[in-house]
């Protein structure tokens, strides 16, 4: 088992205390069974309406609350901890997916404003004019080059998912350069199994879309505790290839059975289902620590999870989804 936490850091301390009493804020596993068990979408919300993030709000903008509570979880945690930075390996992904949005938009005629997230480390005016300009201060030089590359690539290609590949794999980069200055090993962990995580899903994808070996070069980020080397050769090995690359992940616990579900020609959802339970093991393991970094940190992969289980079954009982599959799904996200 990793012992994450350094020797007498006590200078989080009371950042722990803190985020030990709002996780007992959280929404519950068994608050959301009780949802899943009421009648429409509006009934759900109602019963969720008693929560911090959903008052004076209705069904139709629970997006746009899921959104402000973690804008504030991200500022309380940045006031509790007095380092901004520590939020920023959580926000990266927004500003991925807040530029795989803007890198599209230039395709058509429309602008997509309402996908545009709000949590990210920088502002859509300021991405806009960062992205036009070719010079960046306030979006990282890595994910700013990145989505030139892409929109390049798409202008030529229009391949819509070479634009996802080459802004996540930059993603990861940032997240683990930020990680190694902030020094935490937990945090740096994380990184690395998310980053195994985007380079196996990526291979599988590559797989399905029958790209050959050489295709699919460059296209893994750096900084998993799979070599790259590793992944490519392994590619070219079919499923097989994929097993192994689980198996050196330390995934293959929750991961195996997705390995025949994809070999079966069952959907990508097989394999994306089974990835909450290898962070679940992660953090699970960063309990035995009272106090540091590692308590915030964990809340905030919590935090996370909370707003992906509930936004789950709340858009399930929007679309009629019945009951017993959405409690199916919810156990995925819990990771029994």
């Amino acid at each position: 088992m990793d012992v994450f936490m350094e020797k007498n850091d006590t200078k989080y301390l009371h950042a722990a205390a803190r985020v030990h009493s709002l996780e007992n804020k959280l929404i519950s596993r068994n608050e959301l069974m009780k949802v899943i068990e009421v009648g429409e979408a509006e009934d759900a919300f109602k019963f969720l309406s008693g929560k911090e993030m959903f008052r004076n709000r209705n069904v139709k903008d629970y997006e746009k609350a899921f959104e402000v509570d973690l804008g504030e979880t991200y500022k309380l945690i940045e006031n509790i901890t007095d380092n901004s930075e520590i939020t920023y390996i959580f926000r990266y992904p927004m500003d991925g997916h807040n530029l795989k949005v803007y890198v599209k938009s230039q395709m058509t005629e429309k602008s997509f404003e309402e996908l545009y997230k709000e949590t990210g480390t920088f502002t859509i005016d300021k991405m806009r004019e960062e992205l036009n300009s070719r010079r960046f201060e306030k979006v990282p030089q890595k994910l700013g080059e990145a989505a030139l590359t892409a929109m390049d690539r798409l202008a030529k290609t229009r391949d819509s998912q070479a634009v996802d590949i080459i802004i996540d794999k930059a993603v990861l980069l940032v997240m683990r350069e930020k990680a190694e200055k902030i020094g935490n090993p937990l945090l740096c962990r994380y990184v690395a199994s998310r980053t195994d995580v985007v380079n196996i899903e990526t291979a599988v994808r590559l797989m399905r879309m029958k790209k050959d070996a050489y295709q699919v070069r460059k296209m893994f980020a750096e900084g998993g505790s799979i070599d790259v080397s590793d992944i490519e050769e392994s590619y070219s090995t079919g499923y097989e290839g994929i097993g192994k690359l689980i198996d050196k992940a330390n995934m293959s616990r929750r991961m195996s059975v997705s390995v025949a579900a994809l070999k079966r020609g069952e959907p990508l959802t097989v394999f994306e289902q089974n990835i909450d339970g290898c962070f679940k093991d992660l953090f699970a393991g960063a309990k035995i620590v009272p106090f540091g970094l590692e308590p915030v940190i964990t809340f905030l992969y919590l935090k996370e999870r909370e707003i992906k289980a509930v936004r789950l079954v709340l858009v399930s009982k929007i679309f009629g989804i019945p009951k017993e599959q959405i409690a199916e799904r919810l156990r995925y996200i819990y990771a029994d």
